[in-house]
């Protein structure tokens, strides 16, 4: 989002998660990949309401990680033999 002025009225908050499952008898990687989430934020004339608005952003990006990751790893344990 950009106002008349060319300045940006909003912002999006990235964040790129990457995991590995690791057997501990043989110290090896059983299962690993990389979770990818966006959240979108507007940007405020109030400098709490800005910083309030990036941490809602971070906050919805590490609820979409975590249940990005949760459902992987559920899939992944549920046909490991």
């Amino acid at each position: 989002l950009v106002n008349v002025q060319g300045e940006a009225a909003g912002q999006v908050y990235s964040v790129q998660a990457s995991f590995r499952l690791v057997d501990t008898k043989d110290k090896k990687v059983v299962f690993q990949g990389t979770a990818h989430a966006r959240a979108g934020f507007e940007r405020f004339e109030s400098i709490y309401s800005n910083v309030r608005a990036r941490e809602d952003a971070e906050n919805r990006v590490a609820r979409t990680i975590a249940d990005d990751l949760k459902t992987r790893l559920a899939a992944y344990l549920s046909r490991a033999t």
